[in-house]
C-alpha cells in the first residue's frame, strides 16, 4: 500500500519560545526533493521503488520571504522596518502541529530563565529574518500562530494520479478549504489571486497584504455572501522536473490587527492586492487568542488551545490531501521502499544544523 510520509518540525515552549528556522525547513525540503530527483534521473530499468510523497509541517520563527517579483533590493529603511523587534506571546505550551514522525531539537540550556512580563504583557521578541523564496509574488510573512505545510511530491509519480501544475495548485487550495470547513465551518474560496480566502464578518481581519502566489495562478471560484475578501491561507509553489517545493501557510492565531510591533502584517505594504488584507481562523471566529491577556493561566490555556487546534489542522489537512491525491493501491512493489532508512539518511544530513531552532530574545536585550 502506498504511504504518505508526514514530518513535523517541533517547536519548544518556555519563557523564551523556540521555533524552527525557515532556512532549516528549506534544507529538509531540499533533501527530500533530491531523493525524488535522484530516482527520476536513473534509467527506468535501474529504478527501484519510487520514494513516496512527503509532507513537512511546521510553525516557523518570524520570517519575511521575498518572491520572484521582488526584483528591486530592499532599502536600508525597509530592512530596518521588517527586522525591528516583533513581540510575541509566551507560555509553557508548545506551538506547532502534530505528526507521526518528528525531528527533535537538542535541549536548550537556557530553559529556566527567570523573567517578568514587560509593559502590555510583552515578555519576549524576535528579530524577523528576511529571505528569498523561489515562488511567485512579492513579500509575505510566516511565523508563530501559523501552520506551514510543504508537500514534496513528484507530479508525475506512478504512486498517484498524474497532476498538471494547475491541478496541483487547485489540490492545495481545495485541501485547505476542506480542512477549514471541517474544523471550524469556515467557507473558504478561491479568487483570481492565489491562496484561500474568506469573507470577513464585521470589521475583523487585518489590513496587511500577503502575496505568496503561484506563478501559474490559482482557481477562479468565488465565495458567497457579504463581507470583504481576506486571505486566510497563502499559497506558493516551486517546481523542478515536476518535483514540488513550498506549499501552503494557514493563519490560525497570529495577530492580524494592531500595531506593527505585535502585528507582523502591519509592516508589509500591499503587494498589488489593493485594499485586500489578511485574516486568521481566530479572527474569523471572534476568538481573541489571549493576545490581550497577560495572566499566566490565560496564556497557558490559550496556547494549549492553539497546540490542539494546530494538531487537528495538520492531521485533517494530511487526510484530505492524501484522499484528494488519489494514491494508487496497486502500484506494484512500491511498499518495498525503505522509509525507515530514508528517514535515517535525512536525519544524518540535518542533525548537525545549528539553526534548527531560533529562540526568542528577552526584553532585557532591548535595554541600553
Amino acid at each position: 500500500m502506498s504511504i504518505l510520509r508526514f514530518l513535523t518540525l517541533r517547536s519548544n515552549p518556555g519563557a523564551l519560545p523556540q521555533f524552527p528556522s525557515y532556512a532549516f525547513a528549506s534544507r529538509v525540503q531540499t533533501v527530500l526533493q533530491q531523493e525524488l530527483l535522484a530516482w527520476k534521473a536513473l534509467p527506468p530499468s535501474s529504478r527501484g521503488p519510487p520514494p513516496p510523497p512527503s509532507l513537512i509541517c511546521f510553525t516557523p520563527t518570524p520570517t519575511y520571504t521575498l518572491g520572484r517579483r521582488q526584483t528591486e533590493p530592499l532599502s536600508e529603511t525597509e530592512v530596518a522596518r521588517l527586522r525591528s523587534p516583533l513581540f510575541v506571546p509566551t507560555s509553557s505550551e508548545t506551538w506547532g502541529g502534530g505528526g507521526r514522525r518528528v525531528i527533535h531539537a537538542r535541549a536548550n540550556a537556557n530553559a529556566d530563565i527567570n523573567r517578568e512580563d514587560g509593559p502590555g504583557g510583552k515578555t519576549a521578541f524576535f528579530l524577523p529574518a528576511i529571505t528569498h523564496a523561489p515562488r511567485g509574488g512579492l513579500t509575505t510573512y510566516h511565523g508563530p500562530g501559523q501552520l506551514v505545510i510543504w508537500p514534496v511530491i513528484d507530479l508525475h509519480s506512478p504512486l498517484h494520479a498524474r497532476l498538471s501544475v494547475r491541478d496541483y495548485a487547485c489540490l492545495l487550495e481545495k485541501t485547505t478549504i476542506a480542512a477549514l470547513g471541517q474544523l471550524w465551518g469556515l467557507e473558504g474560496f478561491t479568487t483570481a489571486n492565489p491562496g484561500v480566502w474568506v469573507r470577513s464578518r464585521g470589521s475583523r481581519g487585518g489590513d496587511g497584504a500577503s502575496d505568496g502566489g503561484v506563478g501559474e495562478g490559482g482557481g477562479g471560484g468565488q465565495g458567497q455572501g457579504q463581507g470583504q475578501e481576506r486571505k486566510i491561507a497563502a499559497l506558493g509553489v516551486h517546481l523542478r522536473r515536476h518535483v514540488t517545493g513550498l506549499g501552503v501557510a494557514i493563519n490560525y492565531s497570529m495577530p492580524v490587527t494592531g500595531p506593527a510591533e505585535t502585528n507582523p502584517w502591519g509592516r508589509i505594504v500591499a503587494c498589488g492586492l489593493g485594499d485586500l488584507g489578511v485574516t486568521s481562523v481566530c479572527a474569523e471566529l471572534g476568538i481573541s487568542g489571549g493576545r490581550s491577556s497577560s495572566s499566566s493561566s490565560s496564556n497557558n490555556k490559550r496556547d494549549s488551545d492553539d497546540k490542539n487546534a494546530l494538531e487537528s489542522l495538520a492531521d485533517t489537512w494530511r487526510s484530505e490531501f492524501q484522499k484528494r491525491l488519489k494514491m494508487h493501491e496497486d502500484a506494484g512493489n512500491v511498499a518495498s521502499f525503505d522509509v525507515a532508512q530514508s528517514m535515517r539518511d535525512l536525519g544524518a544530513m540535518v542533525k548537525d544544523s545549528n539553526d534548527y531552532l531560533v529562540q526568542a530574545l528577552p526584553l532585557s536585550n532591548l535595554e541600553t
